[in-house]
């Protein structure tokens, strides 16, 4: 049968010559895995449209629910262009997208995780204070997910107690209002994100994105 999907392409991986597997995060279907044929070829018109860090409308094709998925057409819906031109903030996106990939089961639909993917990736193209949206949506990615870094600091007491207001402030603001938080600045951003990478690599060592960040202008 075909189906047709909202889709946030989150990874993508050589699977054949010419074919590649993508990750995607779908609003019906949560997280599932695909195949893209021939998508490696230069002149494939599925290529772009099942990029990392795209949002696209696709059309697959499964004989079963038990079979791997195949995408057989492909919408761009957001390219996220200015993101991806450029270099800092492209990473800052991968780090959201194999977070996601992380931290999203197979098929469990979330919309609000849909949603917030989606905006992030906005964000991180627009925000003068890109590592701040990073922070933010790994605090609200982690709550959604059930592992509220917040509930377990209160609980553990296992930060300063200014620090954790500060930490507090960033996870409940989103938006346009993460621009103006008061009393943060460069050097903050990068304490509340440490405490935030921290606690991830409780639950994941490493991610292959993350040895990247320590190298571009937003993180010393």
């Amino acid at each position: 049968m075909y189906y047709n999907l909202n889709a946030l392409i989150l990874n993508s991986t050589v699977s054949a010559e010419a074919d590649k597997t993508i990750t995607i995060y779908t609003c019906k279907w949560g997280k599932i895995r695909a195949v893209v044929p021939s998508a490696k070829k230069i002149i494939a018109k599925l290529a772009s449209a099942t990029e990392p860090v795209t949002e696209s409308e696709i059309t697959i094709y499964q004989t079963s629910s038990h079979s791997k998925p195949t995408v057989t057409g492909a919408r761009i819906l957001n390219n996220n262009t200015i993101v991806k031109q450029d270099y800092n903030r492209y990473f800052l996106a991968l780090y959201v997208s194999e977070l996601s990939d992380k931290f999203a089961p197979i098929n469990m639909p979330n919309e609000k995780k849909y949603d917030l993917i989606s905006r992030t990736w906005q964000l991180l193209g627009s925000s003068q204070v890109p590592l701040r949206v990073l922070t933010a949506f790994s605090l609200r990615l982690l709550k959604i997910s059930g592992y509220s870094m917040t509930d377990y600091i209160a609980r553990e007491s296992a930060m300063k107690k200014n620090d954790f207001v500060y930490l507090q402030k960033i996870s409940n603001c989103s938006g346009d209002e993460l621009e103006i938080l008061e009393g943060f600045d460069k050097k903050r951003d990068e304490l509340m994100w440490n405490y935030v990478e921290n606690y991830i690599k409780t639950y994941v060592p490493q991610l292959s994105v993350g040895t990247f960040l320590k190298k571009i202008k937003f993180i010393n």
